[in-house]
Formats: structure tokens, sequence, C-alpha cells
């Protein structure tokens, strides 16, 4: 008996690059093969699609999307994006459940994506040459005011929609960004508070604007011992931020229906050479399902994967709070 015979094994060919998503025919690639855990169905569409839309009332918040790498961060974002910018892609969700709620959101937004790199700019500089740069392309008129020459930008944001619904009435404004922890990691203390204050600022404004904000990163900030020496406006970000988690459930459940997908015929001839060695392992029996639709992976293996933290070199923050 071969491993080919037990399993349809389905490679992933590349890692998802976020701007993958702004071509339509990769764009579908991506949703078509986006497999959604019962979890991340729930999550879809009881906390992403209800902050992001924008036709009912509600408290909006900015979102961030945490997920180790490998656990299909920059997939998911590219997921919602894409369903934001273009409803004909909502047909390709393999979920009833989704696709109905994500009609909510389909097709509703025009969607500025990118992914920051090594870059000693604040964060606010970054952000807002990206969003000129594309009203460039939509044709929207509108300049942000110098950093000096004002106390607050959310009045900046303001007129920002004001400028783009006069060009998209019927449209809200998405910006999805990438790698936000391994920037942030980056910035001294001063810069940091102002790159964070910002970053408020920014989910205060999805409150009662049609804009909205997407940010993956590789670890939940708000609790990380990294950011300590500035709890107080870590703080003042979590109050405006709901926190999409990517659990060791949902990166399971993709391994088992793409990477590792079975039959039904498969997956019995996998449980019946399982079972003889049952009575050597304690929780075999307990977990049998479980090792029958990830097998040959030992369904551990993912658990500790999850614990697999990266190594980055050191900043002046991390070694004083390390």
């Amino acid at each position: 008996m071969k491993y080919g015979d037990l399993i349809h094994f389905d490679p992933i060919e590349s890692v998802v690059q976020l701007r993958d998503a702004n071509k339509h025919d990769a764009a579908r690639q991506l949703v078509n093969t986006y497999v959604i855990s019962d979890e991340m169905a729930d999550r879809l569409v009881h906390l992403v699609i209800p902050q992001l839309q924008f036709d009912e009332p509600a408290d909006n918040k900015g979102l961030l999307v945490v997920g180790n790498y490998g656990t299909g961060k920059s997939h998911l974002m590219s997921v919602v994006s894409s369903l934001a910018a273009d409803a004909s892609l909502n047909d390709a969700l393999h979920r009833d459940d989704v696709r109905q709620a994500a009609g909510r959101i389909a097709g509703r937004f025009k969607v500025i994506r990118t992914e920051i790199g090594a870059t000693t700019m604040s964060l606010r500089d970054i952000l807002i040459a990206e969003l000129e740069e594309n009203f460039d392309k939509l044709g929207v008129d509108y300049v942000f005011p110098e950093s000096d020459t004002i106390s607050s930008h959310k009045r900046a944001f303001e007129d920002m929609m004001a400028k783009f619904g006069q060009v998209y009435p019927d449209h809200g404004l998405l910006l999805v960004v990438d790698e936000l922890l391994d920037y942030l990691r980056t910035r001294k203390d001063q810069e940091l508070i102002l790159d964070l204050n910002f970053l408020r600022e920014i989910g205060e404004s999805a409150k009662d604007l049609r804009f909205r904000f997407i940010a993956g990163v590789q670890e939940a900030i708000f609790d990380s011992h990294r950011f300590n020496f500035v709890a107080d406006s870590i703080r003042r970000v979590k109050d405006r931020f709901e926190q999409v988690l990517i659990a060791r459930n949902d990166v399971k459940f993709v391994v088992a229906e793409r990477l590792l997908k079975k039959t039904a015929e498969q997956q019995a001839r996998i449980r019946e050479h399982l079972v003889p060695f049952a009575k050597f392992y304690g929780n075999l029996n307990e977990r049998m399902d479980e090792f029958v639709r990830l097998f040959p992976v030992h369904p551990d293996y993912i658990d500790t994967f999850e614990r697999v933290t990266v190594a980055t070199t050191p900043t002046s923050n991390s070694v004083r709070n390390n």
C-alpha cells in the first residue's frame, strides 16, 4: 500500500502575496481555493463581515488578522478583500452560509492592498502615500495635510472620505495591510507610540465613515510582552480593533481538506491500518477520526507548529525588553 493510494495530495505551490488579489483571475483562484472550517465560517459571518458592512449603523472597528507564518493569514485577507471588491467572486466560495453573509459586502468597496517591507518611514507616511497613489488611479482628488499642520487625523479622514464619496457615492474604501507586526517591531520608542496613535485614529474612523482597515499580524499584539513598554498606547488601539484569530483547528482543517484530502474509501483503509496500533497509544482510539483525516501527518504536529516562533534580528527595543 502506497501513500498515493490513500490520499489525494494537492500541493500549495507558492506563498500567497496580498497584492496577487489585485488581478481578477488570481483573486478568483484565491477565493476558489480557500478552505473554510466551521470555526472560521463563524468568525467571517459574525465578526468580519459585520465589521466591514456599512448599510446598518454599528460600532465598526478595524480588523487585525492574527496568524503565524504559514497559517493562511494573507490568503484570508486576500479572499475577504477580493469579495469586497468584486461581487462576481462571491459564487466561488464553497460555503453557503459565508456566501450568503458576504452578500452584504460583495462589490461594495474600492480596495487598496499593500505590504510593508523594510523601511524607516512612519506608519502614517507609508499608508498615506499608498492612499494618495491609489487615489490618482481612482480619480479621487485628495491630498493629506502635512503631519505638523494638524493635531488629529480624524478630520483628515473625514475630508478624504467626503472626496471619495463624490466619486463613489455607493462604495466604501477598504485598506488592507500585510506584515504590520514585523514593521512595528523595528520601531523605536517614540516612533512606535506615534505609529500606534495613528493606528488608533484609523480604527476610530471606521465608526462613522465608510472607511475600513484590515491588517495582518503574526501574533496578537495586544497580548505581546514585546510591547509592554507602550502598554497605554496598545490599550487605546485595542478599543478600536477586533482580532480575527486563525486557530490550530483552522490549520488542521485546511491540511485535511486541501493538502491531504481523502475519499470515504481511503479513510476506511487508513482506519483499518491504524486500529491495530491503538493499544500502543493512549489516546489514539479517542482521536481516531482526527488521525485518519490528517494521515500521514500526526495531529500534534500542527499544535507544535503553532508554538514555533520565528527568530528576527534584535532591535534596540527587543534587546531591552527580552
